[in-house]
């Protein structure tokens, strides 16, 4: 059994703040469980106001709950519970759903226990067969779907058991089980919600109103005594960050997310707003790199690429500083990652334009495809500059979202071009298994390699810790030496919110957590 798999039951606290690997920003906040925080134990804080509104840059949609992963809004998380959540420090299961688990000797049989306290919104009681309903419908179409495939056979063991069995071992099961959500077997029917999405979360589902509102309401039955803090939020979707910020200001919003970093820069200093970054959680910009493209048949070339960029100015200028420079995907604490590895291609323009000498490619014309959106633009104009300064001419289109992510999942994007994804903030195993960039056998690349595959199957089997991290640094060697996956940035997920807002925390995958946060009267 694991070791968190060993506690008798869930914290009363523990892991519902940010760690160091993802911490508050905000200095002096206090717990809510703190009496001089102005919360009664196991009630209400009486200082707190009713209601909490958020400015957010996507809406939910009913139809998506069990096919999205990590891009599901952050605040489906406050309607829906999962069986684990993730410490955002060490990304290890701990328990949420499900209070405790036990692997088979073999490790192909997980039993997972449920809690027994659990009720839905409408006041069904939550029973395994509802979890079996999830993981099944999830198998199907779940952005982890390659991950839950590996299922062989899930049953309801018991009234509050469920039992998973495994074709093969799979070491990062509990990615995915952090990742989907749990779902109402009675009313989530053909892939879809009814108007009213039944949860077990510490918000219901009020009303959904013109497609942009949503209105949640305390759920007086959660299994968390005394949470949530407030009786309403109101979550309202806005597309320009400039108008998320206004609201923000104006006091029309309390809380704001989807706001690119570098737009928060007007909130510096201002002692009337925070800005809280979840570092454990960030949407990775790349470079992509298709090798079945000439001049990046030749390794020399796609390694120019890599001390080309500017990841520094990058982190900065794009980001505001609400990011991270890295060589690597996955972040610099996996284990088996090394401070060499995460650093190892520095800026060097010189060396990329040796390099480019040496494969004949200097001055070779190259295509550089990306999204026509502010984030993706300015990326593409600062790699843009990179590249020539290197040596490299460049050709840039921008398209429309729409028109480049059929593109980007079905790998017909000649030359380079400039993305993000988010899988790899969890584990490289989950990252090359379900994400397109990055996917064994099928890429976005055109990378088909049996030494990659070899990699994965290793690391799918690893069976502790030091084979794990054994293998996550053989396999960011691998990474860095082919170089046709170009890390520019961790962009991490980012909040704003005014300075009466307390207590806000985010889950290791970036989904709010506000079961303890309030909002002065």
């Amino acid at each position: 059994m694991s070791e968190a798999a060993r506690l008798p039951g869930l914290p009363r606290r523990g892991f519902l703040g940010l760690s160091a690997g993802a911490a508050l920003l905000a200095a002096g906040c206090r717990s809510a469980t703190d009496p001089e925080a102005g919360a009664a134990p196991g009630g209400t804080a009486a200082a707190s106001a009713p209601d909490l509104q958020i400015v957010y840059g996507s809406a939910p949609d009913p139809t998506q709950l069990l096919h999205r992963g990590p891009d599901t809004p952050a605040f489906v998380n406050l309607v829906l519970d999962r069986l684990v959540d993730l410490d955002p420090a060490t990304l290890q299961p701990v328990p949420w759903l499900a209070t405790s688990w036990e692997w088979s000797a073999d490790r192909l049989k997980l039993v997972l226990k449920l809690r027994e306290d659990v009720t839905f919104h409408d006041g069904h009681a939550l029973e395994a067969d509802d979890v079996v309903f999830s993981l099944v419908g999830a198998t199907k179409s779940s952005q982890v779907k390659p991950l839950l495939e590996r299922l062989a056979d899930v049953k309801a063991s018991a009234r509050n058991e469920v039992t998973l069995t495994l074709a093969k071992p799979t070491s990062n099961l509990f990615d995915a089980l952090a990742f989907n959500p749990v779902v109402d077997a009675r009313t989530y029917v053909e892939g879809r919600a009814s108007d009213t999405v039944n949860g077990t979360g510490p918000f219901g589902w009020r009303s959904f109103k013109g497609g942009n509102q949503l209105d949640l309401v305390r759920n007086e039955r959660y299994w968390q005594s005394g949470r949530p803090r407030f009786e309403r939020i109101t979550v309202r979707s806005v597309t320009s960050s400039q108008a998320a910020l206004s609201a923000l200001q104006s006091g029309q919003g309390h809380l704001i997310g989807a706001v690119p970093g570098r737009d928060l820069k007007v909130l510096a200093g201002n002692p009337g707003f925070t800005v809280q970054s979840a570092k454990a959680s960030y949407q990775q910009a790349f470079l992509g790199v298709n090798v079945a493209s000439k001049p990046f048949d030749d390794l020399r070339v796609r390694q120019a690429l890599q001390y080309a960029v500017d990841r520094e100015r990058i982190v900065a200028q794009v980001y505001g500083g609400h990011a991270e420079a890295s060589s690597l995907p996955w972040p610099s604490n996996t284990p088996g990652v090394t401070p060499d590895q995460v650093t190892r291609y520095r800026h060097d323009p010189e060396k990329a334009r040796g390099l480019l000498r040496e494969a004949g490619a200097e001055g070779a014309r190259v295509p550089l495809t990306a999204a026509n959106s502010p984030v993706f633009s300015s990326l593409v104009e600062l790699v843009k500059f990179d590249l020539e300064q290197a040596g490299f001419g460049v050709d840039v289109q921008l398209l429309d979202n729409a028109a480049i992510q059929p593109k980007i999942q079905q790998g017909t994007l000649e030359g380079l071009f400039v993305a993000n994804h988010g899988m790899v903030s969890v584990s490289p195993l989950s990252g090359i298994t379900v994400s397109g960039p990055l996917q064994v056998g099928r890429n976005t690349s055109h990378v088909t390699d049996p030494a990659y595959a070899d990699l994965q199957a290793r690391a799918f089997a690893a069976a502790d810790e030091q084979a794990r991290a054994d293998v996550n640094h053989e396999l960011s060697e691998y990474l860095l030496a082919q170089s046709f996956h170009i890390t520019l940035a961790h962009a991490w997920e980012t909040y704003a919110f005014a300075s009466s807002v307390r207590d806000v925390s985010t889950s290791a995958l970036g989904y709010l957590k506000l079961t303890d946060t309030r909002r002065d009267a």
